[in-house]
C-alpha cells in the first residue's frame, strides 16, 4: 500500500498542476449546460433534476446524466451562480480520483513490477499532469468526467475489497460498508457519464485477474460475491430505463455524431480506427490539443485506407503486448486492458455516439495509461538519475498542462487557441461567429457561420444558430430557409420546427407557418414550444378557434405556469370569451404577481370584440 507520504506528493502535484484553472469563467458547452440552462438555477424541485436530460429542454440531448446535473444545481447554489465553485469543484475531484489511482496502481503494480511503491506514485503523479486532461479539469461541464471517474475507481476499489473479505470468509460491519460503497458509487458512476455503464465488465475482469494471478481457479473468487456484481448489474439495467424514459430507447438518444450516421458496425470500425493513433498521442506526446477535431483534422471515412490500417495496426500492437506482458509485467496487461473497456463506448464502434474525437473523452481510459506507465517505470534499470530524470518529464508535462488551462480562461482566449488548434474546423468557424455576435459584428458575425455551414453542410445544429440569428436580425425568409432546413436534417429537432413556424408568421406567411407547425405538433404534441408557435400561426392564418384549442392543451401541460395562463387569455380574448380572458389573467396574477405583463392586460381588459386587448 501507498505510503501517507506518498499520497501527500500527488496531491500536492495535482493541485500545483490544476490550481490555475479556479481563475477560469464559463466557456464553450459551460455557457449552454450551465450558465444559459435555468434548471440547474435552483434546487427546489430536485426530482426533476434527476429527471431530465443533461442539456436544455431547447436542445436535443444524447445526455441523460442525473448525478452531474444535480452537482451543478448544487455548485450553483454555494456559487452564486458564479463559476469559481464549479472549479473548485473539479478541482477537488480531480485530486480525489488522482488518489484513488494511486491506491488502485499501489494494489495492482507491485505484483509483477518490482514490488515498490515507486511505480505506483509514478502511475498517480503521471496522471496529476497529464496536459489532455485539461479539457475535463478546467472546463465547468467536465465535472461528468471527473464525477464518473472518481465513482467507477471508488466502486472498484470497494468491490476489490469486498473479494478479498469474501475470500476470508468475513461478514462483518466493514464488509458491509464496502458492499454499500461498491453499490452507491456505480449509481454515482451511472448518473455522472454514460461510459461509466463498463463498470460491470471491468469487476468481472478484476475478479478474473486476481484469481489468475493467485494461481486459482478463475471463477473462485468471483462466486464468492457475485451477489454484489448482479447489484452493480442491476443498477446498470436500471439506469438505463431511466435514461430510456428521459431520451428515448435508443442508446444515443437519436443524436449521432456527423459522420457515423447510418454506418454499419464494420464501417464505424473504420472510421474510428485512425482514432487510435490520435488517442495514443495524447498520451505519449501531448504537445498539440483542441477543443474539436472535426472535420478538417480528423476526417471520418469508412475506406479502408493507410489511415485505417495504422489504427488497426496499433490496435494489433496493443493487443499483443498486453499478452505477452502478462506474466512479466502484469501492469502492462491491466492498464491495456483497463482502457480498451472503459474506452469502449466513446470508441462508437459498439453503438454510435454524438461526439467522434474528444480529448475530455480519454479521461477515464488514461487510468489504464497511468498503470502502463508505472509498470514500464518499475522495469526502468535503477540508476542515481532515474528519479531526476521522472522529475524533469513530469516537470515538462505539469508545464503543459498549466499553458493550456490558460485556454479555457474565458471566450476570446478559448477561440484563439481554436484557431490555432484547429484553423480548419467549422467549429472554429463557429466559434468566431458567435464571439463575432456578440461583439456587435454582425457582418464578420455572418460570414464565419456561413463559412462554418460549408464546411459542415449537414450539421443541424449549427444551421439552426444560423437561422436563429437572422430570426433576431428580423431577416424571417432566410430565418425560414435555415431553420426549415435543420429541421428537415433532423425530424426530431423541436426547436428548429418552434423557430422556424415563428419566423413564418413574422415574415407574412401565416398558411406556410400552419402547415409546418401542425405537423411538427403532430411529432410533438408534449411540446410547449411547439403549441405555443403554432397557436401563433393560427390566430395570424384567422383561426381562433382553433389557436384556442392549442392554447387550452398548453395550460394542461402546466396549468401553474403564469405565462400559458396569459397565452390562453388572449385566445379566449381573441374569441370574444372576456369572461374566461378575464380569469385566466386573474390565475397569472395571483402565479407571479410580481409580473407586470398580465396585471397590465387584465386592465385593458373589457367587453365587445378582443375584449379590448391589443393583439400581439
Amino acid at each position: 500500500m501507498a505510503t501517507t507520504r506518498a499520497y501527500a506528493l500527488a496531491l500536492a502535484v495535482a493541485l500545483a498542476a490544476s490550481a490555475a484553472s479556479l481563475a477560469n469563467g464559463f466557456v464553450y458547452d459551460d455557457l449552454w449546460v450551465i450558465r444559459d440552462n435555468p434548471q440547474v438555477h435552483s434546487l427546489h424541485d430536485p426530482g426533476a433534476l434527476l429527471t431530465a436530460p443533461l442539456w436544455p429542454a431547447t436542445y436535443r440531448t444524447n445526455a441523460y446524466r442525473p448525478a452531474s446535473t444535480l452537482a451543478f444545481a448544487l455548485d450553483w447554489a454555494i456559487g452564486g451562480g458564479g463559476p469559481a465553485a464549479f472549479h473548485a469543484t473539479n478541482v477537488a475531484l480531480h485530486l480525489l480520483v488522482v488518489a484513488l489511482v494511486l491506491a488502485l496502481a499501489s494494489r495492482l503494480l507491485p505484483a509483477g513490477a518490482g514490488g515498490g511503491e515507486g511505480g505506483a506514485l509514478v502511475a498517480a503523479l503521471w496522471f496529476a499532469v497529464q496536459p489532455v486532461h485539461v479539457e475535463a479539469v478546467a472546463n465547468g461541464v467536465g465535472l461528468s468526467e471527473l464525477l464518473a471517474a472518481a465513482a467507477y475507481l471508488a466502486a472498484l476499489l470497494a468491490y476489490l475489497g469486498d473479494g478479498d473479505a469474501a475470500q476470508a470468509g468475513r461478514h462483518d460491519s466493514r464488509r458491509g460498508l464496502l458492499t454499500l460503497g461498491t453499490l452507491v458509487a456505480g449509481a454515482v458512476a451511472y448518473g455522472a457519464k454514460e461510459s461509466a455503464i463498463t463498470l460491470p465488465g471491468t469487476l468481472l475482469l478484476a475478479d478474473l485477474w486476481l484469481a489468475w494471478t493467485a494461481g486459482r481457479p478463475l471463477g473462485e473468487r468471483f462466486r464468492r460475491h457475485w451477489l454484489l456484481w448482479l447489484g452493480v448489474v442491476v443498477l446498470a439495467v436500471g439506469y438505463l430505463a431511466a435514461r430510456a424514459h428521459a431520451l428515448g430507447p435508443d442508446f444515443g438518444g437519436g443524436v449521432v455524431a456527423l459522420g457515423l450516421e447510418g454506418k454499419s458496425l464494420v464501417q464505424r470500425a473504420l472510421i474510428m480506427a485512425p482514432a487510435v493513433l490520435v488517442w495514443l498521442r495524447w498520451m505519449i506526446w501531448p504537445l498539440h490539443l483542441s477543443a474539436d477535431y472535426l472535420p478538417a483534422v480528423f476526417v471520418p471515412s469508412a475506406r479502408l485506407g493507410l489511415p485505417q490500417l495504422a489504427g488497426l495496426v496499433a490496435v494489433g500492437f496493443l493487443a499483443w503486448a498486453a499478452w505477452a506482458a502478462r506474466r512479466r509485467r502484469p501492469g502492462i496487461t491491466v492498464g491495456i486492458v483497463f482502457a480498451a473497456v472503459t474506452a469502449s463506448i466513446a470508441a462508437n464502434v459498439i453503438v454510435p455516439t454524438g461526439v467522434i474525437l474528444a480529448e475530455r473523452l480519454a479521461y477515464l481510459p488514461s487510468v489504464g495509461a497511468a498503470f502502463v506507465v508505472g509498470a514500464v517505470w518499475e522495469s526502468l534499470p535503477r540508476g542515481r538519475y532515474l528519479w531526476a530524470a521522472t522529475a524533469v518529464a513530469l516537470a515538462l508535462l505539469a508545464g503543459r498542462m498549466l499553458l493550456r488551462i490558460g485556454v479555457w480562461h474565458d471566450e476570446t482566449r478559448f477561440v484563439r487557441a481554436l484557431e490555432v488548434d484547429a484553423p480548419n474546423s467549422c467549429r472554429t468557424h463557429w466559434a468566431r461567429g458567435d464571439l463575432a455576435f456578440k461583439q456587435g459584428a454582425r457582418g464578420t458575425g455572418e460570414s464565419e457561420m456561413q463559412l462554418a455551414i460549408r464546411i459542415c453542410p449537414d450539421d443541424p445544429e449549427l444551421i439552426q444558430e444560423m437561422g436563429k440569428r437572422y430570426l433576431d436580425a428580423g431577416l424571417y425568409t432566410p430565418a425560414d430557409r435555415y431553420l426549415t432546413t435543420a429541421y428537415r436534417l433532423d425530424s426530431l429537432r423541436s426547436s428548429a420546427a418552434v423557430l422556424a413556424v415563428l419566423a413564418r408568421v413574422r415574415g407574412g406567411h401565416p398558411d406556410s407557418a400552419l402547415a409546418l407547425g401542425a405537423e411538427a405538433v403532430r411529432r410533438f404534441p408534449q411540446s410547449p414550444e411547439m403549441l405555443g408557435s403554432t397557436e401563433q400561426a393560427y390566430l395570424a392564418a384567422g383561426r381562433p378557434r382553433e389557436a384556442l384549442a392549442l392554447a387550452h392543451r398548453l395550460v394542461y401541460l402546466d396549468p401553474g405556469a403564469w405565462l400559458f395562463q396569459q397565452v390562453a387569455a388572449y385566445a379566449e380574448a381573441v374569441n370574444g370569451r372576456c369572461d374566461a380572458a378575464r380569469a385566466r389573467l386573474e390565475r397569472a396574477v395571483a402565479l407571479a404577481p410580481e409580473e407586470k405583463e398580465p396585471r397590465n392586460l387584465l386592465a385593458q381588459l373589457s367587453s365587445g370584440s378582443g375584449c379590448g386587448i391589443a393583439r400581439r
